[in-house]
């Protein structure tokens, strides 16, 4: 931490943001790994690897789609792969699949079921005290950013951050003694599970 100039992090983690919730946690971690689900434009990958950069940590992301050339930070690898593909991402990110990792977050495809299948496949690969944050969790921004009409494509977006936040509270009471959970609002929401059993043990 002593790497790390207060106004750089500000700017990379603004005050008050989700990303900012994000990097206030792996502050407190020593060398911390991230897996993360979704790069696309690569906001929050790049501010990932500048942190770690700083904590002597790494950076894992997988995307459907080809976002190699988001980064050639030797602290970052990338794997263009369907995340639900657990065993590629695995055999692809051995560390992982040895000594799991410090945080997760999910901001790929933002559909509830595909929440809930990240969720009961990596849940196990969080170190005990680690987190999973899952994004867009909430839809009062989008509905007002939008304007949202009930015959808009946008107004079923809606209904499935509903939907995705419903089943996130499913996985935490289905596992209440192995977790805390934390939702946060503004940005589209952003759920956090603080992670209290050990590694490589099954969710319920």
């Amino acid at each position: 931490n002593q790497n790390i100039l207060e106004n750089e992090y500000i700017e990379k983690f603004p005050k008050g943001s989700h990303l900012a919730k994000m990097g206030n946690f792996l502050r407190q971690k020593k060398n911390p790994t991230i897996l993360e689900f979704g790069v696309e434009r690569g906001a929050s990958t790049k501010a990932f690897i500048w942190l770690t950069e700083k904590l002597n940590g790494k950076v894992y992301s997988v995307d459907i789609n080809d976002c190699s050339n988001v980064s050639n930070a030797e602290n970052w690898k990338f794997l263009e792969s369907d995340d639900l593909k657990i065993d590629h991402v695995l055999n692809s990110f051995v560390e992982i699949k040895k000594k799991g990792v410090d945080l997760i977050y999910i901001d790929s495809y933002h559909e509830n079921f595909h929440v809930i299948k990240l969720l009961n496949l990596y849940f196990k690969y969080v170190k005990k005290d680690g987190a999973i944050f899952i994004d867009d969790i909430d839809n009062i921004e989008y509905r007002k950013s939008y304007n949202i009409k009930k015959e808009s494509a946008k107004f079923w977006q809606c209904i499935v951050y509903d939907l995705t936040s419903d089943a996130v509270k499913e996985f935490y009471y289905n596992n209440m003694e192995k977790t805390h959970y934390t939702k946060y609002f503004g940005e589209n929401g952003l759920g956090k599970f603080y992670k209290l059993s050990n590694l490589f043990e099954e969710p319920n």
